[in-house]
């Protein structure tokens, strides 16, 4: 007997102080949302910056996916350095027949040393662990993005997630991205906790 899949219908998560949504370029009324934001934060003589900061994030969020069905988050734990330390994504993955934790280990794998004119990913590695809904698939490496105009490269540390829930139709993706050296004790480790919080709720069979 073939047992079927259950659709996540929603999730939650823990996360430290500091962290806060993003509203997306999608969603009606967000064009301010930089403002409001640091108008309820202690910004001081740096908000302005901080709120062009924003709204490169919500640029660039838009142009990965312009539907809104990844959701994010903005890490300033600092609001009066003017720094956005880092954001988090999360989206759900549909899986096939063939997808498993092992499947998608080896599909990140695949790709832990890719290389491109202006791109090139270093450091890589991955894990596999336990989690109290299924089992978790991590991985983490820096991406190191051409800058033509400064004659360097863009360092950005990014951590990523995979929870695969026990009788889901669904995974979920969880995506840490930090360009700020400094801005966590143990990034993987701090993330890691955040994952390790994710909680599921399945609905109806798929």
């Amino acid at each position: 007997m073939t047992l079927r899949s259950q659709d996540i219908v929603d999730i939650a998560f823990d996360a430290p102080e500091g962290w806060y949504d993003v509203e997306l370029l999608s969603e009606h009324g967000s064009e301010d949302w930089p403002e409001r934001l640091i108008a309820s934060l202690d910004a001081g003589a740096l908000a302005g910056e901080l709120a062009e900061r924003l709204r490169a994030l919500q640029q660039l969020l838009h142009a990965e996916d312009p539907t809104g069905a990844t959701r994010a988050r903005v890490y300033l734990p600092v609001p009066a350095a003017g720094v956005l330390t880092a954001f988090q994504t999360w989206e759900l993955l549909q899986l096939e027949v063939d997808d498993s934790p092992e499947s998608y280990l080896a599909a990140v794998d695949a790709e832990g040393g890719h290389r491109e004119p202006g791109y090139e990913i270093v450091g890589y590695r991955s894990w596999r662990t336990p989690h109290p809904t299924g089992e978790l698939v991590g991985f983490t490496h820096l991406t190191a993005i051409a800058d033509e105009d400064a004659g360097d490269a863009l360092l950005e540390q990014r951590v990523v997630f995979a929870l695969f829930p026990v009788g889901s139709a669904q995974a979920v993706q969880l995506a840490f991205r930090s360009a700020f050296v400094g801005g966590f004790a143990d990034m993987v480790e701090d993330t890691q906790a955040i994952a390790d919080s994710l909680r599921v709720t399945l609905g109806e069979f798929a």
